[in-house]
């Protein structure tokens, strides 16, 4: 089968088609770093699958997809600004890396930042496996003067 404009749709197994998977994963990453910077919870919680669970550098912990969101919402509630740039994202098949460098702007003005790598594993159009990596000897520039 070929595309049309009545079918809607393409061969299985065409070429094209996965293409076409790659620009949804493409647009899940976008839709879920987007959503943290917008303070969009809704959105957020959508982009993660039922099964979700999370893994952080700094504790070599899993989290649950519940944990993880209220952990993104407390931030979203006391974060004036959060800010994800150079994002530099690569598509695999079942997937994305994305690097970039995230800012945090604190309650008290301090602009924090540090160098990240996420690694999302997608099922069904929702990230259900994510590693995060970041650099913990960079801390101090991401949490800021002791408090």
């Amino acid at each position: 089968m070929e595309w049309t404009a009545d079918s809607g749709r393409l061969a299985h197994g065409d070429r094209r088609s996965e293409v076409r998977k790659d620009w949804q994963t493409l647009e899940l990453c976008d839709r879920f770093f987007d959503s943290i910077e917008q303070n969009d919870y809704d959105t957020l919680e959508s982009c993660y699958a039922p099964e979700a669970i999370i893994w952080h550098s700094h504790d070599c912990l899993y989290q649950s997809r519940a944990d993880n969101l209220a952990m993104l919402k407390r931030g979203m509630d006391t974060l004036p600004k959060v800010r994800f740039k150079d994002r530099r994202i690569r598509v695999f098949e079942g997937g994305f890396v994305q690097q970039h460098t995230i800012y945090v702007t604190r309650e008290n003005g301090f602009v924090g930042h540090m160098d990240v790598c996420f690694l999302g594993y997608v099922r069904d159009g929702m990230i259900s496996r994510a590693y995060e990596y970041f650099d913990t000897g960079q801390i101090e520039k991401f949490l800021g003067p002791s408090r």
